[in-house]
This record gives C-alpha cells, sequence and structure tokens, in this order.
C-alpha cells in the first residue's frame, strides 16, 4: 500500500508499505480521509515526541472496515468508521482511575501505532464508531478533533449567560468557537490575525489583532470592561497567555489547550490576588460518541473547515499548504479513492 513515512526530521516520502494485518481485538480500515493536524507538521520539523523513525504519519481518520477481528461483535465488511488515536492501555494507574486519555502507556496512531496517511490502518475496536452515510469521509476525519475541542470547552466549565474567549485562529481555535457557540454563552469571542479563517468562526465575535491598535483594549471592550468567564489558548504562544490572563474576571478560568515550547512565565500574584484558574486541556476523557453526534449535526456545517483536499501523491503541495496557508487554508485532508 502507498503511506506517507516521517524518515528523519524534515524529510518526509510516499512509500511502498506492507498492508497491515490485525488482532483480534482490532479492525483493518481501508481510509477514506485522513486530515493534517498541526501536530503533524511539528512532527516533521522537530520530531517533539522523539517517534522511532521511520513512522508512518497522521492520526486523524476515517474509512471503511475491510477486516475485522475474531473477537468483534458489532462491526461488520463494509462499515464507515470514524477513528480516535488514542488507544489507553487500561492497566495503568490513571486508566484505572478513567483517565485513559491521560494513560502512562498509551499507544497513538503515528507515535507508535501505524499513522493513517496510508490506503488502510488497523485501529483497536474500541477506538471506532460507526458514522452515518450523510457525512463524508473528509468530516468524518474529524472525530478526534471534536472531541479534544469538546474536552477543551468541558475544561471551561462555562456557566450560565458566560463570556468566552478564544485565543487563535488556527482550525482548533475556529473549531472550539463553532462548538462553543451551540451551548449558549452570551457571548463568544475568536482572537487571532487571519480574516480568512476568522471569518469560518460562524456565530463568534471574531477580531484580527493586527488591525488592532490596542488589542487589550479591545478585547476588554467586546465584553463591557468586565472580563472573560473563560479564556481557551488555541495557539502556542507565551503572549497569548499573558493576555488571556489579563482579561479574565476574577475566578475566571484559563484553558491551556494549545501545546507551549519552552518555559512560559505567568504573572501568579494575580492569579492570586484575582483567584484565576488554570488548567489543561489533552486529548479527550470519552468524548468520542459526543463527537460523532456533532459530526453529524447539519447545523454546525463542518464541512466548510475541510477547506482543501489532496491524493497522497500530492504530499508536498498538501503539507506545505498545511504548513503555511493561513489566508486560504483551515484543515486540509488527504482523500483515498
Amino acid at each position: 500500500m502507498k503511506a506517507l513515512q516521517l524518515q528523519a526530521i524534515g524529510h518526509v516520502a510516499l512509500v511502498e508499505a506492507p498492508q497491515p494485518t490485525i488482532r483480534d481485538d482490532e479492525l483493518l480500515i481501508r481510509t477514506g480521509a485522513s486530515t493534517i493536524c498541526t501536530s503533524d507538521l511539528n512532527d516533521i520539523r522537530e520530531n517533539p515526541f522523539a517517534i522511532r523513525l521511520p513512522c508512518i504519519m497522521g492520526h486523524e481518520a476515517a474509512g471503511t472496515v475491510v477486516a475485522v477481528g475474531k473477537a468483534i461483535t458489532g462491526f461488520a465488511i463494509g462499515d464507515r468508521v470514524a477513528t480516535h488515536p488514542v488507544h489507553p492501555c487500561g492497566r495503568c494507574a490513571n486508566c484505572q482511575r478513567g483517565w485513559g486519555h491521560l494513560c502512562a502507556a498509551m499507544e497513538h496512531f503515528g507515535i507508535n501505532r501505524q499513522g493513517t496517511f496510508a490506503e488502510y490502518f488497523p485501529a483497536r475496536v474500541d477506538r471506532a464508531r460507526h458514522v452515518p452515510d450523510k457525512v463524508p469521509f473528509p468530516v468524518a476525519a474529524l472525530a478526534e478533533p471534536v472531541s479534544v475541542c469538546l474536552e477543551a470547552l468541558a475544561q471551561a466549565n462555562l456557566p450560565p449567560k458566560s463570556k468566552l474567549l478564544i485565543l487563535g485562529d488556527g482550525p482548533f481555535g475556529v473549531l472550539i468557537a463553532r462548538l462553543a457557540v451551540g451551548l449558549g454563552p452570551d457571548k463568544v469571542v475568536l482572537a487571532g490575525r487571519h480574516d480568512f479563517r476568522l471569518a469560518l468562526a460562524t456565530g463568534a465575535v471574531p477580531i484580527n489583532l493586527k488591525k488592532e491598535v490596542d488589542p487589550l483594549a479591545r478585547l476588554q471592550a467586546e465584553v463591557g470592561g468586565a472580563g472573560y468567564d473563560a479564556a481557551i489558548l488555541a495557539v502556542g504562544s507565551a503572549q497569548a497567555v499573558r493576555d488571556g490572563l489579563a482579561l479574565l474576571r476574577p475566578k475566571g478560568r484559563f484553558v491551556v489547550f494549545s501545546a507551549l515550547p519552552g518555559e512560559t512565565p505567568v504573572d501568579l500574584f494575580h492569579v492570586h490576588l484575582r483567584e484565576l484558574e488554570i488548567v489543561g486541556a489533552c486529548s479527550d476523557q470519552d468524548r468520542l460518541d459526543e463527537a460523532i453526534v456533532r459530526l453529524a449535526d447539519r447545523s454546525l456545517r463542518l464541512e466548510e473547515l475541510v477547506t482543501h483536499t489532496f491524493p497522497i501523491e500530492a504530499y508536498d503541495q498538501a503539507l506545505a499548504l498545511a504548513a503555511t496557508g493561513r489566508d486560504e487554508a483551515m484543515k486540509v485532508a488527504f482523500v483515498f479513492a
């Protein structure tokens, strides 16, 4: 089969790889679509998770079942499925606490399990869900992105009539904004730097920070100077951390969704004075079923967020667009015949 392999930092190649075999508790899936994530681009650039190379990349995917493990019921050849990349071990202390998304020994597509930028990939059956025929594969491949965005919103713990600030207009920031609007807060504000992407945050108030003389004052004015109930960090920026904390009301909550490289200075004096809360949002705690429901919600119009599709043979063009096309692209997907 054709597969996109990370062979060294900065170097990917399209290779012929053996079609995977499956264990008794696994499905073999013919890939319908696999979307490119920011973390895939980070893996190419610097391999922050120390992936043992070479490795087939990709982790956001959906497709058609072509083989079913002997121990599996409830799935059949021909079923359309979406998958989740995180495969908890089920045995470690975190898994025993119900925190499989924080598993100490997890397997993950594109890290220590075969990735999904390939014509076929295996998935453990508990990490797969049926998707309706009306959901196209590029949208179904967003199952895990939707899951983790739902986790970020859950960690924000929004009160009734809340005001939410999302920092960062990348694919996850825009997706969080769309999902948040459906929760019915008084106001959702998305702060970013690209008009094209901000315009995709349907229902949110878009603010282009590059066009503001005083961005903090503009964001604060949007809520009458009272501060936001919660802010979600959807961009890897230390300045965004400082701004987000400064814009919270007393007892507001700051959700660290995007990973930040290196050390990030935080003014803990003001965290103390205003009793702010800082929480993480990493992967998701069993939100895949809810995500499948959202994928089928026509009011979300998630197909608008997959702006470009490419065959795997055009990987150079696809990866370049995903990395640099902030004024013309949102999610970029590989699609397979």
